[in-house]
């Protein structure tokens, strides 16, 4: 079901909304690193990548997988409070915040005048993240992620927030980048965050974003990703794919395409 920007499904027991922050301003050559020129032919030069993040209720916490960039990035992104303030929840209302990693289209909105945006939550992210932005001082990540000093929990690969939602260290994007593992009454959601960067490049899993820190490491971590979704015939939610950024994978031919969901 779709209300304005918000997407409502189900993964099981688990009611998930997905949200949208907005959209934010990149160049073809950023988004779409070591791409062959002809399958993004039809891209304009400059374009807006989608934002779509995701609130899980689980029944007895709330939990938001990243806070997309913040109210200071109006009108394009920062849209995500807004979008929460629709369905009737505020800031102090969700209980645990998974960072995926530290790039601001994801973390912008976590913090406010070195403050906590989100007041009452628990922040989990990897050591591995935490330290590589907390050694660049100088960065505006690493001033975003300062404030939440005091509410962060480091978690490792395989970390259970509850019952059915898992944390993957997924690394090439960044050091330290986790997917999401959701899984109730047989169905299964994997979170991509920013493994994936457009559906067109499925069959080309080279291309990558060029904030990647590690491609050949992302390669990898996305075809070990993709290979996952397809075995256990689960749902993706992909952050920069159309919104609400839900489907499936296919494989033929050894080639990977994407069968959005029909909503």
């Amino acid at each position: 079901m779709k209300t304005s920007s918000n997407f409502h499904f189900q993964v099981g027991e688990f009611k998930l909304i997905a949200l949208s922050d907005g959209a934010f301003p990149v160049s073809k050559d950023f988004f779409f690193a070591n791409t062959p020129q002809d399958m993004i032919e039809h891209i304009p030069d400059q374009f807006h990548a989608p934002l779509n993040f995701l609130l899980i209720d689980t029944g007895k916490q709330k939990i938001l997988i990243d806070a997309g960039f913040g109210e200071e990035h109006l009108p394009t992104g920062g849209h995500l409070l807004r979008q929460l303030q629709q369905e009737g929840i505020k800031a102090e209302d969700i209980q645990t915040i998974v960072i995926t990693h530290g790039h601001l289209d994801h973390i912008g909105g976590l913090s406010r005048n070195g403050n906590p945006v989100f007041s009452n939550a628990e922040h989990l992210i990897t050591a591995e993240e935490w330290n590589y932005w907390s050694e660049r001082p100088e960065t505006m990540e690493s001033r975003t992620l300062a404030p939440l000093k005091d509410h962060i929990t480091f978690v490792q690969s395989g970390c259970h927030i509850c019952p059915g939602i898992s944390v993957n260290h997924t690394p090439g994007h960044t050091e330290g980048h986790l997917t999401v593992s959701i899984e109730s009454q047989g169905t299964r959601l994997l979170a991509a965050s920013d493994i994936l960067n457009d559906p067109v490049t499925l069959s080309h899993p080279a291309s990558y974003i060029a904030a990647e820190l590690d491609p050949e490491k992302g390669m990898e971590t996305r075809q070990s990703f993709l290979q996952q979704a397809y075995t256990q015939s689960a749902q993706i939610f992909a952050c920069h794919y159309p919104f609400p950024g839900l489907g499936k994978v296919k494989k033929s031919e050894g080639q990977w395409t994407w069968m959005p969901l029909e909503n």
